[in-house]
């Protein structure tokens, strides 16, 4: 029997060592996560599924973070709520205004804090559905 999982997630990062440890660790803790390896490949997945999470990068080749942020606020109505993952704080001062920002985590980031941030966010996600 199969348990029921917690959550749809996207991890957007260029960074294949950091997409591959945050998917492990999110689908340890029963997260349905998907991934994309930059902007452009996160806007065509976010066109054809829903996602209640979004980790993002901000700093990508093709369409970066930046890009994909203002994607989910043009359009899709009530878009997924958006944990910024940087190593450039400054960057992602502007980005944090951005309606579906939830937090910013910098990188290098506490893999307890990440779970802990998610888990907030799905709480929050569970309760307006």
């Amino acid at each position: 029997m199969s348990e029921r999982l917690k959550g749809r997630i996207l991890v957007v990062d260029d960074d294949d060592a950091i997409r591959t440890m945050v998917e492990r660790v999110l689908r340890r803790e029963k997260y349905d996560v998907d991934s994309a390896r930059d902007g452009f490949e996160a806007i065509e997945k976010l066109s054809h599924q829903d996602y209640g999470t979004i980790l993002l990068d901000l700093m990508m080749p093709r369409v970066d973070g930046h890009g994909v942020l203002r994607f989910l606020e043009t359009s899709t109505p009530t878009p997924p709520r958006v944990i910024i993952m940087t190593a450039n704080m400054q960057q992602a001062g502007d980005s944090a205004k951005a309606k579906p920002v939830f937090r910013i985590l910098s990188k290098p980031f506490d893999i307890r804090q990440l779970v802990s941030h998610v888990a907030e966010c799905h709480s929050l996600t569970t309760e307006t559905t």
